[in-house]
């Protein structure tokens, strides 16, 4: 190996821990971390001729969601504020950039334990603010970030992916509880529902997986958290049971304003940001279209902005996806040390999709960019090779 590649290597390890590092504190040092380790990584493939040495797992759906999404764009009502919206496509290669750049187990493990470090340090911003003013549904808990909703999308992940191992391996990561407990109280003070049902469908998932018999023990759990919890908060859980609930009536609201649109843009959509451009030509008799423009569900957001063709490819990609990770999971031993990497993605994907029906988080930079990380992480080529030999 070459100084320049050894350089290389360090250049793309250093990226890789400041983007999980960032990723909670800075959304500009993450793109700038992710940016500088994929250039050294193409840089080096090129030096070195590998590029047919690179695996692209997952490489035809994301190419039919790209293509569904330049053909929206493309027949926007709107094109010039439309077009903008493509640049997060490049989110993707983060994906194939962890993917091809995690070389070993251990620095796998490495990164998915500093990824969970980086979200517990995270929670101290967050009791900060709640000491500071209170915890109230008014002053939700933002921490790092300008948005709560945005904060509570990343805490959502890191929980799962610290559950999933955790669960799949409690000997080896006892130390993991208490991060998990820091984790919860900061999550529960942000207010945000729709992360709360991520994290539940995501535990879920972990214990029906793990051992079924594990799940009698989830209403005692969520009981005791019910019951030590500010009233603040007793009274948001208690609102996710109410069906006449204010935000679930706007919801619906958005959600039929949404169909309107779709029925008359079905194939391709009617491009990025459309909703800006069209809202006054649909009826929207509680004004909730023209105030927030978002519909606050990412399949409804994609069938909206680019069509049956879009939203059938971004599905896609999660079928595909799960069918990998199920492949690799019956292929390999019960004992893997991959396991708990794979339930623990799986997990947080599953959070993500859950959340994303009341939320259109998959449009959120930081959360989309984290979760590309963390569904690379069972699918590395270290991975691939201990799991084919």
């Amino acid at each position: 190996m070459t100084l320049r590649s050894e350089n290389l290597d360090r250049v793309i390890s250093f990226s890789l821990m400041s983007f999980v590092c960032f990723s909670f504190f800075s959304i500009s040092l993450t793109q700038i971390s992710c940016g500088i380790g994929g250039l050294a990584w193409m840089i080096k493939c090129y030096l070195t001729r590998s590029w047919g040495k690179q695996t692209f797992p997952l490489k035809v759906p994301f190419l039919l969601f790209v293509l569904a999404c330049l053909i929206a764009v493309a027949g926007a009502v709107d094109f010039s504020g439309s077009y903008k919206s493509l640049k997060r496509l490049l989110e993707i290669l983060i994906f194939f950039w962890a993917v091809n750049c995690i070389e070993s187990e251990e620095q796998r493990e490495k990164l998915s334990l500093l990824l969970i470090v980086s979200a517990t340090l995270s929670t101290l911003t967050g009791f900060y603010a709640a000491w500071e003013n209170g915890i109230a549904i008014y002053s939700r808990v933002e921490g790092t970030m300008s948005v709560y909703m945005t904060y509570a999308g990343l805490l959502m992940l890191a929980l799962l992916v610290a559950s999933g191992k955790l669960i799949f391996a409690p000997k080896e990561n006892k130390w993991l509880f208490p991060a998990i407990i820091l984790i919860v109280v900061c999550l529960l003070m942000t207010f945000t529902r729709q992360a709360w049902l991520g994290v539940l469908a995501g535990v879920f998932f972990l214990i029906w997986f793990r051992k079924k018999s594990l799940l009698w023990f989830m209403p005692v759990v969520l009981g005791i958290i019910f019951l030590v919890s500010p009233m603040q908060i007793k009274n948001r859980i208690d609102s996710l049971i109410k069906f006449n609930d204010p935000n679930l009536q706007i919801r619906l609201a958005l959600w039929q304003g949404g169909w309107l649109v779709f029925k008359d843009h079905p194939l391709a959509g009617c491009g990025f940001k459309c909703i800006d451009a069209v809202y006054q030509d649909y009826p929207d008799p509680t004004g909730s279209i023209k105030r927030l423009r978002g519909l606050h569900n990412n399949f409804i957001q994609l069938a909206v902005d680019t069509g049956l063709f879009g939203l059938i490819s971004w599905i896609f990609i999660w079928v595909i996806y799960f069918m990998m990770l199920y492949h690799r999971l019956v292929s390999m031993s019960d004992h893997s040390a991959n396991r708990k990497d794979i339930m623990a993605s799986a997990a947080a994907v599953i959070g993500f999709l859950v959340a994303g029906l009341f939320e259109t988080n998959f449009y959120d930079a930081e959360v989309s960019m984290l979760l590309y990380f963390i569904m690379a992480l069972p699918l590395t080529r270290e991975a691939a090779s201990n799991n084919s030999s």
